[in-house]
């Protein structure tokens, strides 16, 4: 059955993305996804998270390597540090460009009998099974089906609510720096230094006005809205040596970029043909950068959605609501925790004053390793694979819960019935 659907993806982000190359491999039993080697070329081990003052001096460290726990025993591998442009480089290498339409704004979506159907700015059409929204916590996807959803009274009155607000984000990826001006650069492991302001707002810069003035006033993700910030923190000192100011120097103008960033989850994911996915500035929920958690977030979520679809019965809109029904039950858990702890990991990180200076000590300082390793058991506990290729082999001491083949599978084979 999975050869008569027909998927449309609105959004080229890592959900988008990663979810496309799924379905791509969908009908190609023998082989994985083959990025490994590739994304570690272009990715670091990360190390350690270091917290420091507004004056450059160390207060606590969080190692993730020797003498912290040592994950890559443990878990199989470290985590690896990558940009996002070289994380969508390589998701989108593996698509064909023709299955790629740029420049496309969705302004309505509509569902007929046994299909839905997008319209575009451009007065473009397309129609397909069924329809996945990947185009960030703005989604017009989300926005056009909770729209729908409202007229007939089934949109619950959390999900109605405006996006609130909480930080401003700079974000933006330097051309390649000078290792002898930069010398971490030449480190084995990525480690992030974080400078905790006092008095300078060195983590949260603020605009004025209320949420919604602030939402209006600055699209996500627009380089327009940046220089402004850029010009406010330039002269800060710099943890690599230098200011900010080099830094900002050294990154393109058109790769920084300004986001209003807040935590929200979002509980309606799907209705009829219509069903939501998301990443960093996530669909169907909306949390803080802390250690990439809304790209990892994006690609288990890819993960889980291909899986069932790859197993769907058939095309029916029963069958589909079964199917997203499956997966918001099996993702929303994990969503949900992930947005509490992106909230808890802000509220430690920005918390001023004696209290926060002592609390940050304790937690980074004191906790004993045993807690620590539970922390991380459980974040580990569950890893989902693609069911319809060959399973990877666990490589560290500690074995993860994981699912089962696709029921398609022939057993002892890596060959999936056709249907």
């Amino acid at each position: 059955m999975v050869s008569k659907l027909h998927v449309l993806i609105v959004g080229c982000g890592t959900a988008g993305l990663m979810l496309a190359n799924l379905l791509e491999k969908a009908c190609i039993s023998y082989q994985q996804l083959g990025m490994y080697d590739e994304l570690m070329a272009v990715s670091k081990k990360f190390g350690a998270l270091h917290l420091i003052q507004e004056d450059l001096k160390h207060r606590n460290t969080f190692n993730a390597r020797a003498p912290g726990l040592n994950v890559e025993e443990i878990y199989g591998d470290y985590t690896q540090v990558i940009a996002r442009y070289d994380l969508i480089r390589v998701l989108l290498s593996r698509i064909p460009p023709r299955k790629i339409f740029y420049n496309k704004r969705v302004l309505s979506t509509k569902h007929e009998d046994d299909e839905v159907v997008i319209h575009c700015h451009d007065n473009t059409t397309y129609g397909g099974t069924i329809l996945v929204g990947a185009d960030g916590a703005y989604s017009s996807v989300r926005q056009n089906m909770y729209k729908e959803m409202s007229a007939l009274g089934l949109l619950p009155k959390a999900d109605a609510k405006p996006l609130g607000y909480d930080y401003d984000c700079l974000v933006g990826v330097t051309k390649p720096l000078d290792p002898k001006k930069y010398p971490v650069l030449k480190d084995e492991f990525c480690e992030f230094q974080i400078v905790l302001g006092k008095e300078i707002p060195y983590s949260d810069v603020r605009e004025n006005g209320t949420a919604v003035e602030r939402n209006f006033r600055f699209s996500e993700w627009d380089p327009d809205s940046a220089k402004n910030m850029c010009d406010r923190v330039r002269h800060l000192p710099c943890p690599y040596g230098g200011t900010l100011g080099d830094i900002l120097d050294e990154t393109p103008k058109e790769v920084i970029s300004k986001v209003m960033l807040e935590d929200k989850f979002f509980t309606t994911w799907y209705h009829k043909r219509t069903v939501l996915i998301g990443d960093g500035k996530v669909t169907c929920y909306k949390m803080l950068p802390f250690g990439g958690q809304g790209a990892t977030m994006a690609m288990q979520s890819a993960v889980a959605l291909a899986n069932l679809l790859f197993d769907i019965h058939n095309v029916t809109e029963p069958e589909i609501a079964r199917v997203f029904k499956q997966y918001y039950d099996a993702r929303s858990g994990p969503g949900k925790l992930a947005v509490k702890s992106s909230h808890q990991t802000g509220s430690v990180m920005h918390m001023r004053g004696t209290f926060g200076n002592v609390f940050r000590h304790i937690g980074f300082n004191w906790m004993p390793r045993w807690a620590m390793k539970k922390g991380m058991d459980s974040y580990n506990g569950y890893k989902e694979q693609i069911a319809f290729l060959p399973f990877v082999k666990f490589r560290g001491t500690f074995v993860p819960r994981t699912n089962k083949p696709s029921r398609r599978m022939i057993s002892g084979s890596n060959i999936a019935m056709a249907v």
